[in-house]
């Protein structure tokens, strides 16, 4: 059986985004040969075929997480959601690179196993969620990582354990390309808890995200990082404060809306949910997101994106 491939189409096919559309189909060649491999012996079979070209290959999982610019090019993407098989041994539960976060949770939650309840909403795959330390309610992949199995670049195939990515906060080693290669398989560990208190926690972490975040349709999730404020952003966080006790708001979103007017940034407030999560609503919002980052910049010594930008 032959792999699943598309030539010479648009990034729309594969992006997260929609509301770019238009821009990305125009450019309708963009991504060469885009390939659907179902299991990892495709998946190692067709690296090995494209580096016996002497060519280089791009990964996607779901792109939950990446924004396609229009001037995007690539000669050989690969897309790993349809390697999505787990199986489980008496402490591990064993993940091909595919495997949907958010399907596993729920599952793992039903089993009772700890760790998984803050995780039923994260859209990506696990080897996704290993790379970029992805994690939200409390709870990360990698905190239940026992190891990994990765294709190195000459071939090999190596064993990895959670101390190998060097992890800091949204961070590792693999997306500082300190480590370098293809995850195939991501062994995690088994906690047995209460599965009646861990479905209660979990459908508390999703009513809270219902609440508070907006639908995952038209954004990448959280799209900036930075805790460093410059003087700037000091006074902006000291007017966001008054603005607060002015309106006797709690609600983040309506004070930060607020502010932006008050510094004449109106034209920002329906493109961001809070600061740190941008919304790519309409063709306007990909314009507008360039400048949007050198407005945080001014707020942010240490402004870095947790999206990833593919160009």
């Amino acid at each position: 059986e032959m792999i699943k491939i598309y030539n010479n189409i648009s990034a729309q096919k594969v992006s997260w985004v929609k509301s770019n559309k238009e821009n990305l189909e125009k450019q309708g060649n963009q991504i060469e040969n885009l390939y659907y491999p179902e299991n990892l012996d495709e998946l190692k079979e067709l690296i090995e075929k494209i580096k016996t070209l002497g060519e280089s290959f791009e990964l996607i999982g779901y792109s939950s997480n990446t924004l396609f610019l229009p001037s995007y090019k690539v000669k050989h993407l690969i897309c790993t959601k349809f390697i999505n098989k787990w199986t489980e041994t008496d402490k591990l539960i064993v993940c091909e690179c595919g495997v949907n976060v958010s399907l596993l949770s729920k599952e793992m939650i039903k089993k009772g196993f700890v760790g998984f309840e803050g995780l039923t909403d994260l859209p990506g795959t696990v080897a996704a969620a290993v790379y970029g330390n992805c994690g939200c309610r409390n709870c990360s992949i990698n905190d239940l990582l026992d190891s990994f199995t990765i294709l190195l670049p000459n071939g090999e195939i190596r064993i990895c354990y959670v101390e190998d990515l060097g992890r800091q906060y949204r961070s590792t080693s693999l997306k500082r390309k300190e480590l370098s290669g293809v995850i195939l398989q991501v062994f995690l560990r088994k906690q047995q808890g209460n599965p009646k208190v861990l479905l209660e926690i979990a459908d508390k972490n999703h009513t809270h995200r219902m609440k508070y975040q907006p639908n995952a349709a038209n954004n990448l999730g959280t799209t900036f990082i930075g805790q460093q404020l410059t003087f700037y952003g000091m006074v902006c966080k000291g007017i966001e404060k008054l603005l607060g006790i002015f309106y006797r708001t709690r609600d983040s979103r309506i004070i930060f809306a607020k502010l932006l007017k008050i510094l004449g940034k109106q034209h920002f407030v329906p493109y961001v949910y809070y600061w740190n999560r941008f919304m790519f609503l309409d063709e306007n919002a990909h314009l507008l997101f360039p400048k949007y980052i050198l407005f945080l910049k001014g707020l942010y010594n240490d402004l870095h994106l947790e999206i990833e930008i593919r160009k």
